[in-house]
């Protein structure tokens, strides 16, 4: 179930102070999966993970925020850079909206993955703007439930 990370770090990138230029941040968050769909392809298995989580983000000049995010993400098949795939939406307390795309390299026996994305404003203070973002995440032992953290920058 290393799906769950998608979810933990589109939280994190919600949070940026109004009037910012490039604004790094570090966060730290705690998903959950909430429903997961599993599909034989004939050549491998897909399975896809729907999770939710909630983030602290913490920008280089002390300020922090609260977020909440929605992901998804999806096994792909052997031979890319990356073993799964997945998006995100979030929101801030703020009223801070964007989107992640991300790649995560998952290692199924430490039940880890690191991830990396881009950061795309849609509402508030994010709207037009970008990012990078990239984690952590270490599975609980039910699978179900993760730790995550991580870095980024708005620009």
């Amino acid at each position: 179930m290393r799906r769950l990370t998608i979810g933990i770090v589109a939280a994190a990138f919600v949070f940026v102070p109004a009037g910012a230029n490039a604004q790094s941040f570090t966060f730290k968050s705690k998903s959950h999966a909430t429903d997961a769909v599993s599909v034989n392809s004939g050549q491998s298995l897909i399975t896809d993970v729907i999770s939710k989580s909630n983030a602290t983000i913490t920008y280089e000049n002390g300020e922090k925020e609260e977020n909440a995010s929605t992901c998804a993400n999806w096994t792909v098949p052997p031979g890319t850079p990356f073993t799964s795939n997945g998006i995100c939406t979030f929101v801030t307390k703020s009223g801070g909206k964007g989107t992640i795309v991300f790649g995560c390299r998952d290692d199924a026996k430490t039940n880890t993955s690191d991830c990396w994305g881009a950061l795309h404003g849609t509402a508030g203070r994010f709207k037009g703007k970008t990012g990078t973002i990239s984690w952590h995440q270490a599975l609980d032992a039910d699978g179900m439930t993760g730790n995550d953290a991580g870095t980024g920058m708005w620009n």
